[in-house]
């Protein structure tokens, strides 16, 4: 968190979900290509039908609806802060 700024709710579901590694991996290659399915699935190696697969999980899972653009605005800073050191 960056200073001390707390996990957003949908971003800590997802975290702690079992399936977390893959699914986060997966928005964020979806993310950082401004939503783009092809790039994004070719960056994971991933058939086009199974990205959209995990991005409707995500969505279940975290409870945002990435068609939204504040909530890909929210997982998208929520995930860059993530990565910040410290």
């Amino acid at each position: 968190p960056l200073a001390g700024a707390p996990v957003p709710a949908p971003l800590r579901r997802l975290l702690e979900h079992p399936d977390a590694e893959p699914l986060v991996a997966t928005l964020e290659a979806y993310l950082d290509r401004a939503g783009d399915a092809r790039a994004a699935a070719e960056a994971l190696f991933i058939h086009r039908t199974s990205l959209y697969h995990r991005l409707r999980r995500i969505e279940r899972i975290a409870g945002v609806d990435l068609r939204d653009g504040d909530d890909r605005l929210l997982m998208h800073v929520a995930l860059r802060i993530r990565r910040l050191p410290g």
